[in-house]
């Protein structure tokens, strides 16, 4: 289930259940297209995304039935995203990075989303977290 309310430069959407992996990276994508990113740019937020999505149902207790709300916001010196979730705390900048990582991949995405990001603010309140991000891009 997808609910939407968008701006040229901002996109608000929540998602709920496990297809929310793909529709909030289908949702980045679209506005990624919208603004006139360039591919790779694009490619580094639909990634950011998944892996963050990804995350809260692989690891953050987020059932079908839980909803996850995605911001995004083109700004001067890149995008802005702010995710919002019932999961258990989690902020990626404060959780220790894997020293070797497994087969399946475990930990390398949160080592992306720190590459790739820098992090405005995190905070877990009345049982939400809120992450906000920037990816820094020249739009």
């Amino acid at each position: 289930m997808e609910r939407r309310d968008s701006e040229l430069d901002r996109l608000t959407s929540r998602f709920a259940g496990r297809q929310a992996i793909a529709l909030a990276a289908g949702a980045a994508r679209h506005f990624g297209e919208a603004l006139g990113l360039a591919e790779n740019d694009i490619a580094r937020l639909c990634i950011v995304v998944e892996e963050l999505v990804s995350n809260l149902y692989d690891h953050g207790g987020m059932a079908d039935a839980d909803e996850v709300e995605l911001t995004l916001v083109g700004k001067p010196d890149g995008i802005g995203l702010i995710l919002v979730d019932t999961g258990v705390p989690f902020d990626p900048w404060q959780a220790p990075m894997p020293t070797e990582t497994p087969e399946r991949g475990g930990g390398a995405g949160i080592g992306l989303v720190r590459a790739w990001a820098q992090l405005v603010d995190y905070r877990a309140t009345d049982g939400r977290n809120r992450l906000e991000l920037l990816l820094p891009l020249r739009l």
